[in-house]
């Protein structure tokens, strides 16, 4: 693998985190308790956690 396309990973990878998290946010942008956003963010980290745990072929460099 040449560093051009390491750094056109990273580029594509950065947007569609950017593109992720907008969605995200706008889907959790009516619920206005900061308790309740808490806990819809916690349960999408455990559900990730979980689904991750329970594939063999995940590590924990390649969620990184």
């Amino acid at each position: 693998m040449h560093g051009g396309m390491c750094l056109e990973v990273l580029i594509v990878t950065v947007i569609a985190w950017v593109g992720l998290w907008g969605l995200v946010e706008e889907t959790l942008e009516p619920i206005t308790k900061k308790w309740h956003r808490v806990a819809a963010y916690s349960m999408l980290l455990c559900l990730a956690i979980l689904v991750s745990a329970l594939q063999q072929t995940v590590t924990l460099c390649g969620l990184l």
